[in-house]
């Protein structure tokens, strides 16, 4: 099961929006950047460029007022976002900007073609801009900032590989960072999401789960409290980790909120869709009780959930809850039935098989092994597993939801 998840303030992320607009308008014909001089000081070029020193300091993440000289100031803000108008599609706005639509999506992490109204997307990576030096070539500054020759040359719309003296650059950094040492990063972490705001994205900055890793190594990693990589993951000290997983660092990670806790005051026929990598992996956790009912028959058991990082691995709870699902399945076998969990007052559309198989954690409920548990998007955690059998699962869980034949 997925293992994981410094909030900012309200005001500094409205400011520096207000910001972006106004400045971007006052700037459009001037001047995006500054090299400091000798003798300059912040106030001298606030008022040479019409801006005020606190602008200056947030654009340019400065905590104090020292400048040095050779010193490159963005006098505005980076504008490669476009929030989505009614009526978009991601093809409409891959076209509109000259962007590949699986560009686009890596840009802003999305995992399906869907986005919504006011959604702010990346249309480009983020920057830093970067003043070519005597001597300088592209290899040379490309290996300076950990990007490639062809993302800067892509960026700044070059032809060939000759660049010159004061040329201002465009330098591309990966905000996704997938790492295994400590960044430097200079997050803007999201806010705290609430029962009826989706998390539509992935923060600035995200991780890779390498084997052995535990929350506090990470956060020692990346030098935030620990609490912090628990809480943008939605996890607690209980749950694991797994190796290969992406979890959030400076913010919280994507989610739905497709069923919320008290919805429902107990079992129900049907239940709702709930994406699993956007949902329900936060939700079925290891070792959480949950109230099965099967779709067709009405009848209901419980299980306890084992772990799963694809998908959730279930195990009956006791003998009797095996004996009610041994008359469903009659014989032990693969083939998946609609099911309905029941938890924490939410009903959710699922599939579930009836093969007990690998690990067991629960010795005395009269069955060896776990069945496999589907949600919405759920995956099979082995490459080989037959299409059919994941097939048969997707469309169990609609027929659960009420939507399917």
């Amino acid at each position: 099961m997925k293992g994981l998840r410094k909030a900012g303030s309200a005001l500094a992320v409205t400011t520096l929006l207000t910001l972006t607009l106004n400045l971007f308008t006052a700037n459009a014909a001037g001047p995006t950047s500054y090299t400091v001089k000798s003798g300059d000081t912040l106030w001298k070029i606030s008022n040479a460029y019409s801006i005020t020193v606190s602008d200056l300091k947030l654009i340019n993440g400065l905590t104090t007022d020292a400048l040095t000289v050779g010193q490159m100031l963005k006098l505005s803000p980076d504008t490669h976002t476009y929030t989505v108008q009614p009526g978009d599609s991601l093809w409409y706005v891959s076209n509109k900007f000259g962007v590949a639509i699986a560009d686009l999506k890596a840009l802003n992490s999305l995992i399906s073609d869907s986005i919504v109204v006011g959604q702010v997307l990346k249309t480009m990576p983020d920057t830093v801009t970067y003043t070519v030096k005597p001597g300088d070539i592209l290899y040379n500054i490309a290996s300076k900032f950990g990007a490639s020759v062809a993302d800067i040359k892509k960026i700044n719309k070059l032809t060939g590989d000759v660049i010159y003296v004061g040329q201002a650059l465009l330098i591309p950094y990966k905000m996704q960072a997938v790492q295994t040492s400590a960044p430097s990063p200079a997050p803007t972490p999201s806010q705290p999401p609430s029962a009826t705001a989706p998390v539509l994205g992935w923060p600035s900055v995200t991780y890779i789960v390498q084997s052995g890793d535990s929350a506090t190594s990470i956060a020692k990693k990346f030098a935030v409290p620990v609490n912090d990589i628990l809480k943008y993951n939605y996890m607690t000290l209980s749950d694991w980790f797994d190796a290969g997983e992406k979890i959030a660092i400076n913010g919280y990670a994507p989610r739905n909120y497709a069923v919320r806790p008290g919805q429902d005051s107990g079992p129900t026929r049907y239940g709702r869709l709930a994406d699993w990598f956007l949902d329900g992996q936060y939700i079925l956790k290891r070792n959480a009780i949950l109230t099965i009912t099967d779709l067709q028959t009405g009848k209901a058991f419980k299980v306890k959930v084992m772990g799963g990082y694809n998908h959730a691995d279930i195990e009956p709870l006791t003998a009797g809850d095996t004996n009610m699902m041994k008359q469903l399945w009659h014989t032990w076998n693969w083939s998946p039935r609609p099911v309905v969990v029941f938890t924490d007052g939410m009903n959710i559309a699922s599939s579930l098989s009836g093969m007990p198989h690998s690990y067991d954690t629960t010795p005395d409920n009269g069955v060896t092994g776990h069945f496999d548990l589907y949600l919405l998007n759920s995956i099979p955690h082995a490459s080989e597993t037959s299409q059919s059998y994941v097939d048969a699962h997707y469309a169990n869980v609609y027929k659960a939801a009420g939507k399917g034949k």
